[in-house]
Parts: structure tokens; C-alpha cells; sequence
């Protein structure tokens, strides 16, 4: 069985509530349309991906049998705090609701309103309550507040208490103004915004205080693996990272999950071999990302690690 752990369902809902918004203006670009908000790349969408059951379509031709889905940058954090509960609501229910037309083949990956932590713990609760829902996607920052910071202490306990699995997904960093040339921030600050997620999750102790929940990093780490040498070592190093972890920075890193969407056998090996096979799962970054998994197919893996990666990982950690 083939599950796909980083997928995005193109939500019409979402998508229209962000072109309402003040400043934003509709461009062609390569996916079809991008979105900009003040001059600034804010998401990019082909109208097609909004038809019903292009999801399953794709699906179908990529040999996928279960898709997790969920809301794409910028999540809904572009919306005033006070607007992002009633936003989620919605896009969650619209999700949920594709998932139950679909029942053997989508299950979501619920969005908080994170800008609004009360609201975010009460979004969480009502989204637990749907079968279809299985995790959650929290993006590496909150409107350029890092997830780790103690604001958020409350929605981790409450994860924590679900054991809910949580697929982390970049954003732009907080620097991303001066990325703007050759779309920068989407092409590598993504990447190095997750770096400073885990990076940051690990040295505040969120993982060691509350340790029960899967957190699956997309873009298999989005290179955290090239420099965990380094940041291992560190850390060690550095009193108040003392302070808050009881193991080394590795070990907490190794309990995470990578999903395979480095798509690239280098990466995706490293990542075996520093995480373990049940660490690692197939994700495809559907509809962003069209590419057959021959980077997959091709490595020199046992038969049981092929077995792990494209589906048995995900049906244990999401309980499929």
C-alpha cells in the first residue's frame, strides 16, 4: 500500500478568502496563477487543482492509494488573528468533507488558528472529534513567531494529551523581504525555515516535555540531516540548551519522522540511515510537485524498508 504523508488539497474556500484580501493581486506564473500580497509572493494555484476529484485523479495515476490532505502555505496565518478561527472552520470542514466523498482514500491533516491559541485549542478539539481527521499541519512559524515559543505551550500539552501527529511545513522566514529575487523564499528559505523550526523545538525542550506525538518534518528535513553533526555538538556546548534537553540534540532528532520529499536517493538515505527505516515515509508535495517515485524505486533498499517507507510507517503513526 502506498501512502502519500504531504499532499495538498487546493482549497476554494482558502484561496478565495486570501484574493479578498487588501493588497492582493492575481499574476500568471508557472503553476498557473500566483498570488501576491504588496508586491510579495504569497501562494501559487493552477484552477484546475480545484476541480472535483482532481485529488484522486492524481491519485490514480501516481499508484497512491491514500492521500493525507492539507492546507497549503501560507496557511491561514496570513489572516488577522481574530479572522483565523472562522477561516480554519471552514477549510477544515471543506476538507473533511472531500475526505468523506472519498472515504477509502483521503484522510486530513487538520490547520489550527495558531495566531489565536485559545482559538487554536478549541479548532483542535472540534477537528480531533472528525474520523477523517488523523493529524495535523502546523506551519515552521507562526507569522514569523517561532512554534517553540511559550505562547504555544498550551496547544502542545494538548497534542501531547491526543498523541496527535503533526506534519510540520515551511514557510517563509522571517527574513524572507530580502528573498524576493528568483523566488528565493519559496526555493531555499522554506527549507532553512524548517531547519530553525527543528532546530528551535528541540533546544527549547518542547520534545522533551512533551514527548508522545509523532512530528513528521517535510522536505525529509529540508537539510537539518547535513548539518546535525554540527548542531549535535553545539548544543552540547550551550548552557540553556543544557537546561531544557536531557538527551543529546540527536537523539531527540532521530525520533522524528521524515517524509521523502527531497526526492533525491542521497537524501532520502541519509535520512534512513540516521533515523531508521521506520522513520522515514513516502510523500509526493501533490499538487506543487509532479514527479513517479524512481528516486524510490531505484535505491538499493530491503524489500521490508520499501515496505515501511511507502506505506507501513504511515498506516502506524496515523493508525490507518
Amino acid at each position: 500500500m502506498k501512502i502519500d504523508v504531504h499532499a495538498h488539497l487546493t482549497s476554494r474556500t482558502f484561496h478565495e478568502a486570501i484574493e479578498a484580501l487588501p493588497g492582493v493581486v492575481s499574476r500568471p506564473n508557472q503553476y498557473g496563477r500566483g498570488l501576491y500580497r504588496n508586491g510579495k509572493y504569497v501562494v501559487s494555484f493552477d484552477d484546475a487543482w480545484m476541480e472535483q476529484d482532481h485529488v484522486v485523479r492524481q491519485m490514480d495515476a501516481q499508484g497512491v492509494d491514500i492521500r493525507l490532505i492539507c492546507l497549503a502555505p501560507p496557511h491561514v496565518y496570513i489572516f488577522d488573528p481574530d479572522r483565523q478561527g472562522e477561516v480554519t472552520r471552514r477549510v477544515n470542514d471543506e476538507m473533511i468533507a472531500e475526505a468523506r466523498r472519498h472515504p477509502d482514500r483521503l484522510r486530513v491533516l487538520a490547520s489550527l488558528p495558531l495566531g489565536d491559541v485559545e482559538a487554536a485549542i478549541k479548532e483542535l478539539d472540534r477537528a480531533a472529534s472528525a474520523k477523517e481527521v488523523v493529524g495535523l499541519t502546523i506551519g515552521s512559524n507562526i507569522s514569523t513567531v517561532p512554534i517553540s515559543d511559550p505562547r504555544f505551550e498550551p496547544v502542545w500539552a494538548r497534542i501531547n494529551a491526543l498523541k496527535m501527529p503533526v506534519l510540520e511545513h515551511p514557510l517563509n522566514p522571517y527574513f524572507a523581504d530580502g528573498m524576493q529575487d528568483f523566488n528565493l523564499g519559496l526555493m531555499i528559505g522554506y527549507l532553512f525555515d524548517t531547519q530553525l523550526c527543528v532546530a528551535r523545538m528541540i533546544l527549547n525542550g518542547v520534545f522533551e516535555r512533551y514527548p508522545d506525538f509523532p512530528f513528521i518534518v517535510a522536505h525529509t528535513g529540508g537539510g537539518i540531516l547535513g548539518v546535525m553533526h554540527r548542531l549535535d555538538n553545539s548544543s552540547a556546548r550551550t548552557p540553556e540548551a543544557k537546561a531544557n534537553m536531557k538527551k543529546s540534540f540527536a537523539t531527540y532528532a532521530k525520533n522524528l519522522y521524515y517524509d521523502s520529499c527531497a526526492r533525491y536517493a542521497p537524501t532520502i538515505a541519509h535520512a534512513l540511515d540516521f533515523a531508521g527505516a521506520d522513520h522515514v515515509m513516502y510523500g509526493t508535495d501533490y499538487p506543487y510537485v509532479y514527479v513517479d517515485d524512481s528516486y524510490l524505486k531505484n535505491m538499493d533498499i530491503p524489500a521490508s524498508t520499501r515496505t515501511s517507507i511507502d506505506g507501513g510507517n504511515a498506516q502506524r503513526v496515523f493508525k490507518l
